[in-house]
């Protein structure tokens, strides 16, 4: 059986390996795009992004680094709800809202 550190240090090896093998302009358009949106969306999901005109990039999963990146740099907060995904399955994604 896995320790939780195991499967935190799991879960940041493959959000890296995600981020390293997306394509460096689509992440910088899709920051820009968090960034311009954001403020009009009041509160949001990922899903609410890519309905809103975010062109996805061959490895969707790639908006979760650049979702990270725009927390850090102040421009989204997470509310702490969660909503289910209308896209992938009803898994629960995090509402986020301008900083």
């Amino acid at each position: 059986m896995r320790t939780i550190a195991e499967a935190k240090a799991q879960r940041a090896a493959a959000i890296a390996q995600v981020d390293a093998n997306a394509d460096a302009a689509w992440k910088s358009y899709a920051l820009g795009f968090i960034a311009e949106l954001s403020g009009r969306m009041g509160e949001f999901t990922t899903d609410d992004l890519w309905d809103a005109g975010l062109v996805k990039p061959r490895e969707p999963r790639a908006l979760g680094p650049v979702m990270r990146r725009a927390a850090k740099r102040g421009l989204i907060t997470t509310t702490g709800a969660f909503r289910a995904s209308r896209y992938r399955n009803c898994a629960p994604l995090p509402v986020w809202s301008a900083a």
